[in-house]
């Protein structure tokens, strides 16, 4: 089965680097996919509530206030659409790992460490 075509993403990310790099890698490897970052868990389920929802969320494990998981339960009790989540972290236990597939998130990927793992990381959410 092929995966659906993926015109928009957000990225849930309360980190700006992170944020900034993975958007830069979707401008040169994927120019079509629009992308919007936001940094906290109530704007990003906000997002997926508009009228032209993410196909992807790319949902930081870590963020200030409230945990992935709980972001992650929020999406899917509130976007009125199924949404694709991928959760990723620089540093994840993995319990957290298993709860967040458990919980719906399509996939669990390392934050890269390095330029050119961005690029793979978007070659990644193309596929899922």
């Amino acid at each position: 089965m092929t995966a659906p075509a993926v015109h928009r993403v957000l990225i849930i990310e309360d980190c700006v680097e992170d944020a900034l790099l993975l958007g830069l890698a979707f401008e040169d490897y994927a120019p079509d996919v629009e992308v919007q970052a936001v940094s906290d868990g109530a704007s990003g389920v906000a997002s997926c509530q508009s009228l032209e929802p993410p196909h992807i969320v790319v949902l930081d494990l870590h963020l200030p206030g409230q945990t992935g998981l709980e972001i992650l339960t929020q999406l899917r009790l509130h976007a009125p659409a199924p949404v694709r989540v991928v959760c990723w972290s620089s540093h994840a236990h993995p319990a957290e790992v298993q709860a967040v597939l458990q919980h719906g998130a399509v996939a669990y990927l390392e934050k890269p460490r390095e330029l050119a793992g961005y690029q793979q990381l978007v070659q990644t959410l193309l596929t899922l």
